[in-house]
């Protein structure tokens, strides 16, 4: 009996560990798991990189017309003759605006948005201009762009005021541009009056 049972415990020790083969089998097939999730794991990262850059393009571009449109719906008209009547040119465009980016939110402020190209990088910038501060709010890889005046009959123009137009403001500016080939087109439209409120000297003579 003792015997026998001797026997049986080296059996139950012998079936409970593994053998030489079994192990390199075992770390074969850990290792090809492995190696094909970490080549999915940088497969996965050079996605997100790749998206997360064209995302942040995304929302710059989205906060930039923001801010463009805002400044556009708050343009004013200065009085005639004023330093800062409105001038509008294919590559800048510049006036009155009541929803200025700066600190004077509220109060009618000079500003100006032009065009600037840069013929290093093959890009344009947008570039916003107040108190005599640049300020690049957005680019495009290319060279198309421009500004586009709409007036009252919805005609684009390149310049304003056009010829036969008296209306200080145009309805409509549109922004132009090709980025990398596709078309981007940014809208705004001012909110006020085109033309000055006459004023009470200008009515009756005599100074409010």
């Amino acid at each position: 009996m003792p015997h026998r049972s001797a026997t049986s415990k080296g059996n139950r020790s012998d079936q409970g560990g593994f053998t030489l083969i079994e192990v390199l089998v075992v770390l074969i097939i850990v290792g090809s798991i492995s190696g094909v999730l970490f080549q999915a794991l940088e497969q996965a990262y050079r996605l997100q990189e790749r998206f997360g850059t064209e995302l942040f393009r995304v929302q710059q571009g989205q906060m930039a017309a923001d801010w463009y449109r805002q400044t556009v719906q708050g343009l004013l008209p200065d009085d005639p003759g004023g330093p800062n009547v409105f001038h509008g040119e294919a590559r800048e465009f510049s006036g009155l605006s009541s929803n200025p980016l700066g600190d004077q939110y509220g109060a009618p402020t000079p500003i100006t948005w032009k065009l600037r190209d840069d013929q290093q990088s093959g890009t344009t910038e947008l570039v916003y201009v107040e108190d005599d501060h640049e300020t690049p709010i957005l680019s495009w890889r290319g060279n198309q762009a421009k500004f586009v005046y709409l007036g009252p009959a919805q005609n684009p123009h390149d310049t304003w005021p056009p010829l036969g137009l008296s209306t200080q403001l145009p309805k409509q500016i549109q922004l132009w541009a090709e980025d990398a080939g596709e078309p981007v087109t940014i809208v705004a439209s001012p909110m006020g009056p085109t033309e000055a409120l006459p004023r009470t000297q200008n009515v009756f003579g005599v100074t409010p």
